[in-house]
């Protein structure tokens, strides 16, 4: 949570107009590939509060001494305090102790940022202690003296309570608060475990990041091969020779993109040394998401859910049209991505848009044209209509706002819009699939239809893109995204998902009922229940192959396209 934070409000204050430059004092987390994101977007940084002299300086999340706060303090500079909460909440029981003249022991390592500016605030006296081995140097402080006690925020449980227990038996008056982050404790059970039912764990974090060293320590402990890596390149398939199964553990400064790369050159390992029927469709499965074809198939089953919702008769030819469409919207714009936001989100994803740029760039745009082609004999004004669709897909990232000024903002493109993208591919999507079988096909209820079919295809291609965005967080920050998560905050927007898919059935059910739309409609409560099951799995944390987890989400849009299918036939 305090990494995150701290790399969440550095990136924040590219949006603010503060003092600049922008600099961190020392390294804002303890990992190397975030540290040069943060150079890439100007945010520096310097081990010396003398370089320190204009604009704005950001604390580490490891903290620092009041009396280098002070310091910085007398510069008149712009501060920013990206300190973790949780290493506040030590510094505030030292402090508290300090006054009353309490020693304070800190059981941590001493070299360590976070424990030098601890003692920083014991103004009474204190000693860093890294283990039980040096409780001994506590010989000189009287024993009538009293004691706080506290733990570096990353330390090992197992060695900060030996030392408290070796200072009870010297007859020490303490108080002991046993401050490890409780992410620490829990990942350093969850490693024990782990180690007792894989053949080897990979730990992926910054070298210099000690709580990522004691990970791989922990694991090492319990007679596993251990591989410390920063990144999925050192990792090589002579390393997995003779293992099967394969633990997965990070430092708490290990950013989620390069988990997701090790977890991804992991898979793709395993798939070069398989051969059979399983490898190849797996590939094969992967180039169908990775392209957006089943994405674009999801499409042509919106397009058959909203023609029965407005009970017309399903062709072919709408639903074509919204598939072509979306294939090639979603295709053009994830190769302009390919640099930015994406290599952080999925990076096997643009790996594959970079070998394969022409050749995808060459599909996006044939089945953009044969979109508006074949929309052509569906009606004038369906062609028209898809045109302008295409026209406005292909301008979003382009830099239009360079010939219309708008004042008091700093906007390019489109896409630069805050949280334009959610509403606008909802809009796409909802004007194909709901609109154009409309205007080219007989429906028997008119404007109320219309209006439930736009409805329900807007509303859930908006929940599938801010879900999508939401377990992109973290990429779309440092890759400089304004989504709909960033926005609004992680939490509000599961509020919104919840809350839309509440409003969704409520809509589904009651428009059936009052026959503002066909019975489909209490067919499709069956797909927001599965929309529902997906997004608590989300929230459970149990996302780990993230081309699978989107193939689902875009397989429930193939899915009520099958039931609409059945649905008429039964009809």
């Amino acid at each position: 949570m305090g990494v995150r934070r701290a790399v969440d409000i550095a990136l924040a204050l590219k949006r603010r107009r503060l003092p600049l430059p922008i600099t961190t004092y020392g390294p804002l987390i303890h990992n190397p590939q975030t540290l040069k994101l943060l150079e890439s977007r100007d945010i520096s940084k310097t081990d010396s509060i003398d370089q320190i002299n204009a604009g704005t300086v950001i604390i580490r999340a490891h903290g620092i001494s009041p009396q280098e706060c002070q310091q910085l303090e007398s510069k008149q500079i712009n501060i920013v305090d990206a300190t973790c909460p949780r290493v506040m909440r030590v510094q505030a029981f030292i402090n508290k102790h300090s006054k009353k003249g309490d020693f304070c022991v800190i059981v941590g390592d001493e070299d360590h940022p976070e424990v030098r500016g601890l003692i920083g605030f014991a103004t009474a006296g204190a000693i860093a202690i890294s283990g039980p081995e040096m409780v001994r140097m506590l010989d000189k402080i009287p024993k009538g003296r009293a004691i706080c006690v506290v733990a570096q925020t990353t330390q090992e449980p197992e060695k900060f309570n030996r030392v408290v227990e070796l200072l009870n038996e010297r007859g020490h008056h303490l108080s002991v608060y046993n401050t490890i982050c409780d992410s620490t404790r829990k990942r350093q059970a969850e490693v024990r475990e782990l180690a007792r039912n894989v053949d080897m764990v990979i730990v992926v974090g910054g070298k210099g990041s000690g709580n990522t060293r004691r990970l791989a320590k922990v694991a090492a402990e319990h007679g596993v091969r251990v591989c410390h890596v920063e990144t999925a390149d050192e990792i090589s398939p002579d390393d997995l020779a003779g293992i099967n199964r394969v633990g997965v553990t990070a430092g708490a400064s290990t950013p989620n993109w390069q988990i997701r790369s090790v977890i991804e050159r992991l898979k793709q390992i395993d798939l070069d040394t398989r051969s059979g029927i399983w490898a190849k469709f797996r590939h094969f499965i992967d180039i169908t998401i990775m392209t957006y074809l089943w994405a674009a198939l999801g499409g042509a089953g919106l397009t058959l859910v909203c023609t029965t919702l407005q009970g017309g008769s399903l062709g072919t030819d709408p639903a074509l049209v919204t598939g072509l469409f979306v294939f090639s919207m979603h295709l053009l714009n994830r190769l302009q991505e390919r640099s930015g936001a994406l290599r952080f989100n999925t990076p096997e994803i643009a790996a594959f848009y970079s070998r394969h740029g022409v050749i995808l760039a060459a599909f996006g745009a044939l089945s953009a044209l044969m979109a508006i082609i074949l929309s052509y004999f569906l009606g004038l004004s369906s062609m028209l209509m898809v045109l302008g669709m295409i026209v406005t897909g292909i301008l979003y990232p382009a830099p239009i706002f360079t010939w219309i000024k708008i004042p008091g903002t700093k906007w390019v493109a489109l896409k630069d819009i805050p949280g334009s993208k959610t509403p606008l591919v909802a809009l796409g999507w909802a004007m194909a699939a709901a609109i154009i079988p409309a205007l080219s096909l007989n429906v028997n209820y008119g404007i109320a239809s219309l209006i439930v079919s736009f409805v329900v295809a807007a509303s859930t291609v908006f929940w599938r893109t801010a879900l999508s965005d939401l377990i992109d967080i973290q990429g779309d920050r440092i890759g400089g995204r304004d989504t709909i998560p960033i926005l609004f905050g992680g939490r509000a927007t599961e509020k919104i998902l919840n809350v839309l898919l509440i409003l969704l059935s409520s809509l589904l059910f009651l428009s059936s009922m009052w026959a503002w739309s066909t019975t489909f409609g209490y067919v499709l409560l069956f797909n927001l229940l599965i929309f529902k099951f997906l997004f608590d799995f989300y929230k459970r944390g149990h996302l780990v192959d993230r081309l699978m987890f989107e193939g689902l989400i875009d397989g429930n849009f193939v899915l009520a396209g099958i039931l609409s299918w059945i649905y008429t036939l039964l009809s």
